[in-house]
């Protein structure tokens, strides 16, 4: 096991380098490691950003892609359900348990029938998880990655798509008053259908 220091000038910092030796060689620490594949602490974490969602429901979910980059696929099952919760929350649906709160999110057109069925898979895996039954049924890595993209889709639906829709909407009712302010004539709402006079 050995220090290294990242060469990129805009990083610089020290990670440790492992593996396992399974005779002892001569030198120092770094020169016994092999050239090809040695471990890394830390390991690589990504943690996306979520913009338009609430700043609470964005680190959790941040926080469950960080679990499943580092192969902690229960940590980040079980953050994704909280996701699920907090976002209908969010969205003022106070009913008691995650299952209404989901059902209440499609009842009020939040979701789709294709969001609130992968967001009950949500809670089914996260349920078994958070209730103790972590021993049941094995929750891969493959299995984990499925779950935080069902969560990411989930987000993108509530927040991030109305978000970005409304910011489109709002730059091009400014671009139509910017050009009827320039003076480029009058800024009709939509196409003209009236039938032209002969």
């Amino acid at each position: 096991m050995a220090a290294f220091r990242c060469s990129n000038e805009n990083c610089e910092r020290l990670s440790i380098g492992w593996a396992p030796l399974y005779r002892r060689a001569s030198g120092t620490p770094k020169e016994q490691l092999p050239r090809e594949s040695p471990e890394w602490e830390p390991t690589k974490i990504r943690r996306p950003v979520f913009p338009d969602v609430p700043k609470e429901v964005a680190e959790t979910a941040s926080e469950a892609h960080a679990c499943l980059s580092i192969g902690a696929a229960r940590g980040a099952v079980a953050l994704a359900r909280a996701v699920v919760e907090a976002a209908a929350k969010a969205k003022g649906i106070t009913v008691h348990n995650i299952a209404p709160k989901i059902s209440a999110m499609r009842a009020q057109g939040i979701i789709s029938p294709l969001t609130e069925q992968t967001s009950h898979q949500i809670r089914k895996d996260g349920n078994s998880i958070a209730h103790g039954d972590i021993g049941e049924e094995s929750m891969s890595l493959d299995d984990a990655e499925a779950i935080l993209s069902f969560m990411d889709a989930l987000l993108d639906e509530v927040f991030q798509r109305p978000a970005k829709l409304k910011r489109l909407s709002e730059r091009g009712m400014q671009e139509k008053q910017d050009r009827g302010a320039d003076g480029a004539g009058p800024v009709r709402s939509g196409a003209d259908f009236s039938p032209s006079t002969p």
